[in-house]
């Protein structure tokens, strides 16, 4: 099983939501490209930066990226890899994550997680799209460790 933050891991995820459709449909149509960016713990180094698609219920393309230009995403989620972990760990244990652990928590808090985008109301689809994008985390607790 690839890991997180491999664009396979994403996919993984993605079939995983494939298989669990209605929970989707019940939240909402989504439909945002983004990118999510794993930085060092100790210093500003961008370790892997991975290109996110949702069409619909669906995760539709994950895929490395290293032109944000020719990528161009809606939003950029930015954190250090000892906070997606922590995150990810805790979905492992519970199913998701505890609530000031969550995505828009922490990307509220701006401290842990953090935006950037070009154009405001692409970057609000991350807050409009959240639980979406949350929920699609939380099936990594259904992946084989």
């Amino acid at each position: 099983m690839p890991a997180f933050p491999e664009a396979e891991w994403f996919l993984a995820l993605g079939r995983l939501m494939a298989a669990e459709g209605e929970e989707f449909r019940r939240l909402g149509y989504a439909e945002t490209q983004f990118t999510l960016r794993v930085i060092d713990n100790d210093s500003d180094r961008v370790e892997a930066t991975v290109g996110l698609e949702f069409d619909g219920y669906t995760l539709i393309r994950a895929e490395s990226v290293n032109d944000l230009d020719a990528w161009d995403p809606d939003f950029i989620l930015n954190g250090r890899r000892a906070t997606w972990h922590r995150m990810l760990e805790e979905i492992a244990r519970n199913g998701r994550p505890e609530m000031r652990h969550t995505l828009s928590s922490l990307a509220l808090m701006g401290e842990e997680l953090w935006l950037e985008s070009h154009d405001q109301l692409r970057e609000d689809k991350f807050f409009r799209f959240n639980q979406t994008l949350q929920e699609f985390f939380n099936l990594a607790a259904k992946l084989p460790r």
